[in-house]
C-alpha cells in the first residue's frame, strides 16, 4: 500500500480510498453538527447559550472550512477527532460535570473507528485526557468550568483509565480495519487493472499486498491463467478435431449410404435364400416322408423275407425228414427184396419138392394119385407164388428205382433249399441293410428337413436383423449428416470461443 508520511496528504493515492475518506469526513462533520444542536438543547439548563454558540459554533465552523479545503486528508481526520472531544467537553461543562455526559466521550471515540485509522483515536484520547486534568485543576481553582460534579482526582484517573482502555481496543480494531481496507483496495486496484481495457481481461496482474486473502486471490489468478492457457491449447486442438471430424463425418455419411445400399441388397438376397430354403425344407420333408414309407415297406419286406426264410427252413426240415423216410423206404424195399428172395427160394424148393412128389406119385401109381393132385396144386401154388414174387420183384425194383429217384430229387431239393436258404439269408441281409439304410436316409432327411426349417427360420431372423441393420445404417447416415452439421456448429463454436478466450491476456 502506498501511503504518505504527512498527515496533510491522503492516506492512499487510489481514488477509491480518497473518495471513502471524503465521504467519512462529511459524515463526521454532520455528527459535529448534531453535537452542536445537542449543545444548544443543553444551553437552557444552566444558561450556557454563549458558551454553546461560541465553542460549538467555532468547532463546527473549523470543521466545515477544512472539509472544503482538506477533505480526505489525515489532518482532517485528526481535526474531526479533536472536535469530537471538544464537543464532549462542552456537553460535560454545560451539564456541570454530570456523569452521564461522560458517556459521549466513549460514543464519539467509537465513531472514530469508521475512519479505519488509529491516529485520530490517539489524538482524541490525548485531547480528552488533557481536558480532564486541565479542567479538574481549573474547577478546583474556582475558574467556573466543570469536569465532574464532585471534583476528585481519583475519579479523573478512573475516567482516564476507561478512556485509555477503550482507545487501546479501538486502535487495535482500527489497525485491523486498515489492513482489511488496504487488502480490499489492493484487490479492487488489481481487479480494475485486470479489466481496465473493457474488451480484454489481463491475467498478468497480481495483488501486491500480501495476506492470506490476497495470496489466495493470486493463486486463483494463477489457476485461471493456467486454465485459460490450457483452454487456448484445447481450442487449437478442438479446431483440429473439428476439421478432422468434418472430414470423417463426410466419410461416415458416404460409408453409411453404401452400407445402407449393401444392407438392402443383403436383405433381398436373404429373403430369396429364405424362400429357397423353405422350398428345400418342403422337398426335404416330402423326401423324409417318402423315405419313411420306403422304410416301412422295407421293414414289411424284411419281415416277409424272414417269414419265407422260416418257411424254407421248415421245408428243409420236412425234406430232410422225407429224405430220411425215402431212405427208410428204400431200406425196407431191400429188406423186402431179401424176403422175396427167401420166399423165391422156398417156392423153388417147393416146386422141386412138388415135382419130386409128382414123380414119386407117378411111380406110386394109383396110390399116389391123390398125392399127385396135391403135388400139382402145390406146384401150381409154387408157380403162382413165383409169378407173384416176380411181380413183387418188379414192384420192388420199380420202388427202389422210385426211391432212388426220390432220393436223388430229395438231394437236389435239399441243395435247392440250401441255395434258397442262402438266397433268403442274403435277401434278408440285403433287405435288413436296405431297411437300415432307408432308416438312416429317413433320419438324415428328417435332420435335413429340421435343419432346413431352422435355417429358414434363421434366414428369416437374419433377414429381419438385416432389415434392422439397414434401418440402423440409414439412421447412421442421417446421424452422420447431423454429425456433419454439428461439426460445423462445433467449428463455429470453437471460433466464437476462441474469440472470447482471446479476451484473456496471459504471461504465456
Amino acid at each position: 500500500m502506498r501511503s504518505s508520511n504527512s498527515i496533510y496528504s491522503s492516506d492512499s493515492s487510489s481514488s477509491q480510498s480518497l473518495a471513502f475518506y471524503k465521504r467519512a469526513d462529511l459524515i463526521m462533520t454532520g455528527v459535529l453538527g448534531v453535537c452542536l444542536l445537542y449543545s444548544l438543547a443543553l444551553a437552557p439548563w444552566h444558561g450556557t447559550w454563549m458558551t454553546s454558540i461560541v465553542v460549538g459554533g467555532l468547532t463546527l465552523g473549523i470543521a466545515v472550512f477544512l472539509l472544503n479545503t482538506m477533505a480526505g486528508t489525515r489532518f482532517m481526520r485528526c481535526v474531526v477527532a479533536t472536535g469530537f472531544m471538544v464537543m464532549s467537553a462542552l456537553h460535560i461543562h454545560q451539564a456541570h460535570g454530570t456523569v452521564e455526559m461522560h458517556f459521549s466521550i466513549f460514543v464519539l471515540l467509537a465513531l472514530l473507528i469508521f475512519y479505519r485509522d488509529w491516529l485520530p483515536i490517539v489524538v482524541a484520547t490525548v485531547v480528552i485526557a488533557i481536558h480532564h486534568f486541565l479542567f479538574f485543576y481549573l474547577q478546583v481553582s474556582g475558574v467556573g468550568v466543570y469536569v465532574t460534579e464532585h471534583p476528585m482526582l481519583s475519579m479523573i484517573f478512573i475516567h482516564a483509565g476507561y478512556v485509555v482502555a477503550e482507545a487501546g481496543v479501538l486502535v487495535y480494531l482500527a489497525i485491523l480495519a486498515q489492513k482489511d481496507a488496504m487488502q480490499g483496495e489492493s484487490l479492487a486496484d488489481t481487479t480494475h487493472q485486470i479489466t481496465a481495457d473493457g474488451q480484454h481481461i489481463n491475467l498478468s496482474y497480481r495483488v501486491p499486498f500480501e495476506s492470506p486473502v490476497t495470496d489466495a486471490f493470486n493463486g486463483f489468478l494463477d489457476q485461471l491463467e493456467n486454465l485459460v492457457s490450457g483452454v487456448n491449447k484445447k481450442l487449437d486442438h478442438m479446431r483440429e478435431m473439428g476439421s478432422d471430424l468434418a472430414g470423417k463425418s463426410t466419410h461416415v455419411s458416404s460409408s453409411a449410404e453404401r452400407q445402407a445400399s449393401e444392407s438392402e441388397y443383403m436383405v433381398q438376397a436373404m429373403q430369396e435364400m429364405s424362400t429357397a430354403t423353405a422350398e428345400v425344407a418342403r422337398n426335404a420333408e416330402q423326401a423324409a416322408s417318402s423315405a419313411r414309407n420306403a422304410d416301412h415297406h422295407a421293414q414289411q419286406g424284411n419281415r416277409a423275407m424272414q417269414n419265407i426264410k422260416a418257411e424254407i427252413t421248415s421245408l428243409n426240415v420236412d425234406i430232410n425228414l422225407t429224405g430220411e423216410a425215402v431212405v427208410g423206404a428204400a431200406q425196407l424195399a431191400n429188406d423186402i427184396h431179401q424176403v422175396v428172395d427167401v420166399i423165391r427160394g422156398v417156392a423153388e424148393q417147393t416146386n422141386l419138392l412138388a415135382l419130386n412128389a409128382a414123380i414119386e406119385a407117378a411111380r406110386a401109381g394109383d396110390q399116389g394119385r391123390g398125392f399127385a393132385v396135391v403135388a400139382d396144386e402145390v406146384r401150381n401154388l409154387s408157380q403162382r407164388t413165383a409169378q407173384s414174387l416176380n411181380e413183387i420183384q418188379d414192384f420192388i425194383e420199380r420202388l427202389q428205382q422210385a426211391s432212388q429217384s426220390a432220393r436223388e430229387a430229395m438231394g437236389r431239393s435239399q441243395t435247392s433249399v440250401q441255395r434258397c436258404l442262402q438266397a433268403a439269408d442274403a435277401s434278408a441281409n440285403t433287405l435288413s441293410g436296405m431297411a437300415n439304410e432307408i432308416s438312416q436316409i429317413s433320419r438324415i432327411n428328417d435332420m435335413i428337413a429340421t435343419a432346413t426349417q431352422q435355417q429358414s427360420t434363421v434366414g428369416d431372423d437374419v433377414a429381419r436383423h438385416l432389415r434392422e441393420v439397414d434401418g440402423i445404417a440409414r439412421s447412421n447416415a442421417a446421424q452422420a449428416v447431423d454429425l456433419k452439421a454439428l461439426s460445423a456448429q462445433l467449428n463455429m463454436l470453437s471460433v466464437d470461443l476462441d474469440g472470447q478466450i482471446k479476451r484473456f491476456s496471459t504471461r504465456r
